[in-house]
């Protein structure tokens, strides 16, 4: 079968594109909450054929495999949503459930890509008779960047060779690099309660000790890498203003271009926050949650996964998609020259444009190769993570580009199961880059 026959015979899984999609945007689930989510999937999957491999520990990650022998490729699937981003396929703020999730970074469309494309080269696989595997990876708790470290320590990922991923964006470009390497640690401190009129000496204020630890993280800042980015929340505990209370905590976000940075920066933190426990004579405990490593790519993986990007079709969008685009566009105060992008950006494009958020898919890029590609999903200049984004992801735009990006995913497999010697460039680049062992920044506790 010749990759155009495969993109042609791709048409008839358009449907199916756009049925999972829909799925998945019309019952929005959060991270560590996605049993509908990874249900659909794993029901869908298992009726195409794959056989479906569960870990009881992680009750809403799977992979479904089909095929036998090398190379055996995985498909990276996300489906959960964003807190508070419930919305309506309006070009207004309009929410579908008021406080409800929704897919703002447009989840349900990158997991329905993917499995889209994994059902195409199951196919493939299956008329051809070519030695190899396919396995969809149902991955939850992206937005936490937890899910794929969790999967990765416990092993899900053994015995894969490649790995091919995708994010929906506003434009249509290749990564070799990206994300930035990223780390949550929860500080929770312990104090004495007392009235705080009556007797405040004999209180001893674990709040007073957020707080403090607050201004020292804050003059942190200073002395932190350029691209790092250092962001927190603050739990009181609920007392009344009268009480000087004995527990509130702190959970922070450190992020760097590198792993090592982030350590780094989690160790001084953790400096600043024992400062704040002896100042105010509380106790502090100290506990990192999770942390994923930056994106790391193979030029030889990039270079055809940009090639397949021209190769298959853009989509043609209609007045009305570009109408709605535009007034997306007016309400997220955004100014271009044009409401969709319609082109594919020059190969080294992403050095001028950096991922510059974090995502679990960086473990991945640890363990083995993988590429990554965005596909135009909202209107140009709108960012994710917003109500505008979450609109486009549930409307025909969002669908046209879940559908490339599936095309996408599916030429880039076919180059690598027809061309055994490109998967043999690719994973010596993969082995020359590491900087050695990885170990997934996660330790399993007795509360999941």
């Amino acid at each position: 079968m010749e990759k155009q026959e495969l993109f042609s015979r791709m048409e008839e899984l358009e449907p199916l594109c756009r049925e999972i999609s829909t799925s998945i945007w019309e019952n929005p689930e959060t991270g560590g909450k996605e049993q509908k989510s990874s249900d659909f999937f794993r029901t869908m999957l298992s009726r195409e054929g794959f056989v479906i491999v569960n870990e009881e520990k992680l009750p809403y990650a799977f992979y479904a495999e089909y095929g036998s022998g090398s190379p055996v490729i995985g498909v990276l699937g996300e489906y959960d949503a964003l807190p508070g981003l419930s919305q309506k396929c309006t070009a207004k703020k309009e929410a579908v459930v008021e406080g409800g999730p929704g897919h703002g970074c447009g989840h349900n469309l990158l997991g329905a890509a993917s499995a889209t494309a994994a059902v195409a080269l199951k196919r493939f696989l299956e008329e051809t008779g070519l030695p190899g595997t396919i396995r969809f990876y149902g991955c939850p708790e992206e937005e936490l960047l937890s899910g794929k470290v969790k999967m990765a320590y416990y092993h899900m990922f053994d015995g894969c060779d490649l790995a091919l991923s995708w994010h929906p964006m506003s434009a249509n470009m290749v990564y070799d690099e990206g994300y930035l390497a990223s780390a949550s640690v929860k500080f929770k401190f312990y104090g004495k309660t007392s009235h705080a009129a009556a007797a405040p000496e004999k209180g001893r204020s674990a709040l007073d000790a957020v707080e403090l630890m607050s201004v020292g993280a804050n003059y942190l800042r200073e002395h932190v890498p350029e691209q790092a980015r250092i962001h927190y929340t603050t739990d009181s505990g609920g007392f009344a203003p009268n009480i000087v209370p004995d527990r509130a905590g702190a959970w922070y976000y450190v992020r760097a271009p590198y792993m090592e940075q982030v350590k780094e920066i989690l160790r001084r933190l953790t400096l600043v926050a024992e400062g704040a426990a002896m100042m105010t004579e509380t106790r502090v405990e100290t506990r990192v949650e999770y942390g994923c490593c930056e994106m790391k790519g193979e030029p030889s993986f990039g270079d055809v996964t940009w090639q397949n990007l021209q190769e298959v079709p853009l989509p043609v969008y209609t007045e009305e998609e570009k109408q709605f685009a535009r007034q997306l566009q007016e309400a997220a105060g955004v100014e271009t020259e044009m409401p969709l992008r319609e082109d594919v950006l020059d190969r080294m494009a992403w050095k001028e444009d950096r991922l510059t958020a974090s995502s679990d898919s960086g473990d991945v890029s640890r363990l083995m190769p993988m590429n990554m590609f965005t596909a135009v999903c909202w209107p140009d200049g709108v960012a994710p993570h917003t109500w505008q984004s979450c609109a486009a992801a549930g409307s025909t735009i969002g669908q046209k580009g879940a559908f490339y990006a599936a095309r996408v995913l599916a030429g880039t497999g076919w180059d690598l199961y027809q061309h055994p010697e490109l998967v043999k460039k690719i994973r010596e680049e993969f082995q020359a880059g590491q900087p050695g062992d990885y170990q997934p920044m996660y330790e399993e506790r007795k509360a999941e």
